[in-house]
């Protein structure tokens, strides 16, 4: 039979079945309940602001990469091409070709891609993915690394395997970048690269950095099955999920970064496992929620371990659980999420131990702090990178790296407080600038957003070209003499308008999300729904905890990649429920389907 009118009403007004429509309330709400439902429409409505900031960005501008003069190759200097140049408009008409075939892809997938539904659909994305990232990184044999952090750190291990680890806590002093004993006083987070690819040197020799790659496109994956579970905690929309499984396949940043020799692809991946099942155990009741989200340590730990900053995923969810707890009157599961996240920042802290052990009793001074480094984000200062808008004249990046922040960290003899309350006068001089001169705060921000956000590769191709062969050589992505830097382009294009179409579906979703929540019955709603209605607003959470840290912090596109990638289940339910309401504005369009084929799809949803 076919679903109720209810059912099909559900996926047309709130996104596929989101569970934001009027379906909507978590039963009768108490007073509790009230300011459950409150929070969230105040939190989807700031997530929604910040998400159409991000939209904003993306469709008036986009980014390319400078090349470097030497070589030719990429570098972290950026081009910001907008509408009012005009010599770049042509960049951003050939990012509307992008958006107009992804929404030709989606909508194909949406209506006739029934082989891209269900769980064997699912597991030959995970596949195929695994496979292309594996070919890439077989292509390019990395032996050497020219990234900094990379080499350092393998330097470190270098010197650890030579002479045993305790090696790197003696003899003379040298600079920050040389010193193992300065560097992981200042980054001890580090700890866990350097465990890993010292275990990696013992096992695979040579082969260590290729090892590496593998081990982040395996991560990568997992984040693959992630995503495609985190839609079905979304919605029961078969069209969303066919559209999401080609936004997760085109999403090309996401596979070339595994091959950057660091932590960033690994621990992404890990987080997003995380993400799903914390919305698995929102979905459920008793043992099977508490067992979701007692298995969502593991994943968790792992990322913290790898790179400190996922525990922005963890503050979304613990956002996302307060409201979920306020609405349907229960905390075990906010007890739960907190629980796991202590948990696992107490473990991430396990491999700097380790190596605060065989130091040989080496006193660690106090690490590079949180206000240092958010001061480095509101700095105009003298970077490695420079950038320019329209061809204009070249600038530092606003709130791009310097070494602004290590030298406060040494000037103040690895002291928190110390830098601390440099970092606090300093900030009082910022935002007092920014007050000042609003004009120049204004296009502070505005380039910076663009550099973080409007990068239709998020830096992914300038990472993937630091690693060299064992002859020294690297590949170059910006030359478009040759095949590669012409495919290289070209899909850059078309992750222009990814971007544009991913970002605007997901708003959208998020609007309906807004001004729906809570509307309508009165009784218990359906279970499927209130998990559905809670994915989304964790989703949206942890989209919003990682937009209001990088409007702050250190700029790089680098680092909202997992961010952007957070929200494709949101565009994949809401571009579903906008291709099913143009559908219905032109019914004439439709094709006659037999009863048995109606069925089918209707089962599917």
């Amino acid at each position: 039979m076919r679903r109720s009118s209810r059912a099909a009403d559900l996926e047309r007004v709130a996104a596929g079945q989101t569970g934001v429509g009027r379906a909507g309330g978590e039963g009768r709400l108490g007073g509790v309940g009230r300011v459950g439902a409150a929070l969230a429409r105040v939190g989807l409505a700031m997530s929604a602001c910040c998400l159409g900031v991000v939209v904003l960005v993306v469709c008036l501008s986009t980014v390319w990469l400078m090349v470097g003069a030497d070589d030719g190759n990429l570098t972290q200097s950026m081009s910001i091409r907008t509408w009012l140049g005009a010599d770049t408009r042509l960049d951003l008409a050939l990012g509307l070709v992008g958006a107009i075939v992804v929404l030709a892809l989606c909508r194909l997938a949406w209506n006739r891609g029934r082989m891209l539904d269900g769980p064997s659909a699912t597991w030959a994305l995970v596949v195929g993915t695994l496979l292309f990232q594996l070919l890439v990184i077989l292509a390019l044999q990395a032996r050497d690394t020219y990234w900094g952090d990379s080499w350092m750190v393998s330097d470190f291990v270098d010197e650890a395997l030579a002479g045993g680890v305790t090696s790197l806590f003696r003899g003379p002093y040298r600079t920050l970048f040389y010193d193992a004993r300065l560097y992981f006083s200042c980054y001890p987070f580090q700890a866990t690269f350097f465990w890993l690819l010292y275990g990696l040197r013992l096992a695979f020799g040579y082969l260590a950095f290729m090892a590496f790659q593998v081990l982040s496109a395996l991560s990568t994956s997992l984040g693959v099955w992630a995503l495609m579970s985190l839609v079905g905690s979304l919605t029961s929309s078969a069209g969303a999920r066919r559209v999401a499984w080609v936004l997760v396949a085109l999403c090309l940043p996401m596979y070339w970064l595994s091959t950057f020799l660091y932590g960033n692809a690994m621990g992404c991946g890990l987080a997003l496992a995380f993400l799903a099942m914390q919305a698995r155990a929102m979905g459920e009741r008793g043992r099977a929620a508490a067992g979701w989200c007692a298995g969502s340590l593991v994943p968790l730990a792992l990322a913290l371990c790898v790179k400190a900053t996922f525990v922005l995923f963890a503050i979304g969810a613990v956002l996302a659980w307060l409201v979920v707890a306020l609405c349907r009157g229960r905390a075990w599961g906010l007890v739960g999420c907190v629980a796991v996240v202590a948990c696992a920042h107490a473990l991430s802290g396990l491999p700097f131990s380790a190596l605060r052990a065989v130091s040989g009793g080496y006193e660690f001074g106090e690490p590079l702090t949180t206000l240092n480094h958010i001061e480095l984000g509101l700095r105009m200062g003298a970077g490695e990178f420079y950038v320019s808008v329209d061809g204009g004249v070249y600038e530092y990046a606003p709130g791009g790296w310097s070494n602004h922040a290590n030298a406060v960290w040494q000037a103040s003899g690895e002291n928190a407080d110390v830098q601390n309350e440099v970092a606090t006068h300093e900030l009082a001089a910022d935002v007092l600038g920014f007050a000042s001169h609003p004009l120049s705060a204004a296009r502070f921000f505005a380039v910076k957003l663009a550099t973080e956000w409007a990068d239709p590769t998020y830096q992914s191709l300038y990472y993937l070209s630091m690693c060299g062969n064992a002859a020294g050589a690297r590949v170059n992505p910006a030359d478009e003499s040759v095949s590669l830097g012409i495919a290289c382009a070209r899909l850059t294009n078309l992750l222009d308008g990814y971007q544009t179409v991913t970002f605007s579906a997901a708003l959208g979703l998020l609007v309906l999300a807004c001004r729906r929540w809570g509307d309508g019955q009165d009784g218990p709603a359906p279970l499927e729904v209130r998990a559905s209605r809670a994915t989304a607003l964790l989703l949206a959470a942890v989209f919003f905890t990682g937009f209001g840290c990088y409007l702050l912090w250190e700029a790089k596109a680098v680092y909202v990649l997992p961010f952007a990638i957070a929200v494709i289940p949101l565009a994949s339910a809401g571009l579903s429920a906008a291709l099913r309401y143009t559908n219905r504005l032109f019914p004439h369009r439709r094709e006659a389907r037999k009863p048995s084929t109606a069925r089918g799809r209707e089962r599917g949803c």
